[in-house]
This record gives C-alpha cells, sequence and structure tokens, in this order.
C-alpha cells in the first residue's frame, strides 16, 4: 500500500479517537446556567453595577434575563466558556413566540438573545417594550 496513503488513513482514525475522547468527555458544550440564582452571579461576574433581584432561566441552561432594583432589565448568554450580559436600553426588542422570547439588544456586536421562557416570556416581553 502506498506511504502517502497509509499515513492519510493513519491521521483520520487518530483524529476520530481524540474526536470520541472529547465528546466523551462532554468537552467544549459550554457551561449552563443551573437555575436563577446560578444566573444572578453570573449577572454579577459580567457587570459589577448591576445587582439582580431577579432572575429567569432559559430552559435550555444558555442564557437568562434578569432585573435589578432600578428596573434595569439584563439579558445573559454563553459566549464560550463564560457568560456575557447586556444591559439593555431604549431601543431594544422583544419578539416573542409562544413560549420563545428573542431579545434584540441596541448593540449589535451582542446579537439577538433566543429565550425559552415557558409562560414568563410575555411578561418580560412586556417589560422590555415599556424601556421605551
Amino acid at each position: 500500500m502506498d506511504p502517502a496513503l497509509l499515513q492519510l488513513i493513519g491521521s483520520l482514525a487518530a483524529i476520530l479517537v481524540l474526536a470520541g475522547i472529547a465528546w466523551a468527555l462532554k468537552l467544549g458544550t459550554g457551561p449552563h446556567l443551573a437555575d436563577g440564582e446560578d444566573a444572578m452571579g453570573r449577572a454579577y461576574e459580567a457587570d459589577t453595577g448591576f445587582d439582580p433581584v431577579e432572575a429567569v432561566c432559559s430552559r435550555d441552561g444558555k442564557g437568562a434575563i434578569l432585573t435589578d432594583a432600578r428596573g434595569r432589565i439584563m439579558v445573559l448568554r454563553r459566549h464560550g466558556s463564560h457568560f456575557a450580559g447586556r444591559v439593555l436600553e431604549p431601543g431594544a426588542q422583544a419578539l416573542l413566540d409562544g413560549a420563545i422570547l428573542t431579545v434584540v439588544t441596541t448593540d449589535r456586536r451582542y446579537g439577538r438573545v433566543t429565550l425559552d421562557l415557558g409562560d414568563d416570556a410575555r411578561a418580560w416581553a412586556s417589560r422590555i417594550d415599556a424601556l421605551d
């Protein structure tokens, strides 16, 4: 057999073995929010000037929406191995599709945040709409 072909087959096999190990160890899946308390801690890490008093996590644990005592609203989403948050400003949009709330921030670099909030989605959409 051609040595170059053997090298190619060996390289592909090694890649598959490493991918299997990473999958078995659940590497690369990213962090998840356990509950509202966890989201509040992560929000404080993202912005120490934001002291959350209420939080609702997305059902998939990839994001949350929070409010502080001053009535400000923050969205939190997974960003690599940590969470990034943005305090919403007037002009932010809430797009509602049943239990799914998509928040469009005024910071285009932050992007949209889609949260599965269940029964809480409509109330949070109203809060966001009231920012204007």
